[in-house]
């Protein structure tokens, strides 16, 4: 069965979908919590969020920001988010919405795009995708939580 899938840029109305999405991501979320960070990237020229609906609803989205690099000329952009309904996984969606995201990134002038994906065993299918649409595993990344910040 053929999907009729649009891709847009994100509306506040998509909230409640985002909230299911980033659930199913593995990044359980309040519509408060929700509201909260997407007034804050809306209101950031710095990130661009394009999701993908079917029949009104949102079933998949993908989170952009830009910024300059310190090692090299140009601008980059980085893939904070990407996600497919469960119910939609596997029929093409996310390829759709990463070519959307190239598509825009490279109208911005964007000279690399790049993205991070979890090392558990969950994500090894989306680390073929990534792979299959010609991303390269680069390297590893590291995280501190704001309790452990040096305060001077």
């Amino acid at each position: 069965m053929s999907l009729d899938i649009r891709i847009r840029h994100s509306t506040k109305q998509d909230l409640q979908d985002m909230v299911i999405l980033m659930d199913q991501l593995g990044y359980p979320t309040t519509y408060a919590e929700m509201q909260e960070r997407y007034k804050h990237i809306e209101a950031d020229a710095n990130y661009t969020t394009l999701v993908a609906e079917i029949r009104g609803r949102v079933v998949g989205l993908i989170g952009l920001q830009t910024s300059y690099l310190y090692e090299k000329n140009g601008r980059h952009c980085r893939i904070m988010v990407l996600v497919i309904h469960e119910h939609y996984r596997g029929r093409g969606i996310g390829r759709q919405l990463l070519q959307a995201a190239e598509h825009w990134a490279a109208e911005h002038q964007v000279d690399s795009i790049s993205l991070n994906s979890s090392n558990s065993a969950e994500r090894e299918a989306a680390h073929a995708f990534y792979k299959e649409m010609g991303y390269t595993a680069g390297s590893t990344g590291f995280s501190k939580r704001s309790q452990q910040l040096q305060h001077i």
